[in-house]
């Protein structure tokens, strides 16, 4: 049986080529649906995709990673989401 290629890069991969990380708060149940779609407008109207990273836990709190080429795109995000920047 032959193996199924990826269609996204894993979220490793994603922090280690896009340096400038995003790390959002969101609800016990994910991402609200409004918001995921305010984000991918977000990435589409600058001509990039979303590049996701580790979903992390913190005090109970969950965290969704967005990662970005340049801290001035991953600004904005948080300007317009919320979140915090933290660059490996």
């Amino acid at each position: 049986m032959a193996s199924l290629a990826r269609r996204h890069a894993a979220p490793g991969t994603n922090e280690r080529k896009y340096p400038h990380i995003v790390e959002l708060a969101v609800a016990r149940h994910g991402l609200d649906v409004g918001l995921g779609r305010r984000i991918m407008h977000f990435h589409s109207s600058r001509h990039i995709k979303p590049r996701h990273g580790h979903v992390v836990l913190k005090e109970g709190q969950t965290f969704y990673r967005w990662c970005f080429s340049d801290l001035t795109t991953a600004q904005a995000f948080v300007e317009q989401f919320g979140g915090t920047v933290c660059n490996r």
